[in-house]
This record gives structure tokens, C-alpha cells and sequence, in this order.
């Protein structure tokens, strides 16, 4: 999955934190990187979940992506 996301410029989401919304009166290109962010996010999410057995897709369907990645390091490395 790394290989993709990598591919596709997108590792990002799995690594940082989901940024917080800029204000009204924030620059457009603060408001589009936010957006991108969103956007990327959503896209990283489905392909994790589509990767994921039923079950896991239950236990992370509510999950951003970097929250998903945590949560399976959890489980998978303890």
C-alpha cells in the first residue's frame, strides 16, 4: 500500500495529523491544501478499507486514514 500511496503522493495522509480548518479570512492556498488534505484523505481511506477483511472494515469504517494506521500498528505490533 506505501508503494501507491507513494506513487500517488498521498503517503502524507497516513503520516500527519488531519490539519485544522483554516479560518474565513485564511488564504486561498491555505483553504486548497486543506482541501487537498480532505480530499487525499478520503481517497487513502477507501483504498484502506478495500484492502481490509470485513471485520476490519467494521472496527475502521468511522476512521480517517491516519487514525486507521494507527490503530492496525496497535493491533499487529503488540
Amino acid at each position: 500500500m506505501r508503494i501507491v500511496l507513494k506513487q500517488e503522493r498521498k503517503e502524507y495522509v497516513i503520516e500527519e495529523h488531519v490539519p485544522n480548518e483554516p479560518g474565513a479570512n485564511a488564504p486561498r492556498a491555505d483553504k486548497d491544501m486543506f482541501k487537498k488534505h480532505l480530499n487525499d484523505m478520503d481517497d487513502v481511506g477507501c483504498l484502506m478499507l478495500a484492502t481490509m477483511t470485513p471485520e476490519l472494515q467494521k472496527q475502521h469504517e468511522d476512521m480517517v486514514a491516519y487514525e486507521m494506521i494507527h490503530n492496525l500498528k496497535e493491533i499487529y505490533e503488540g
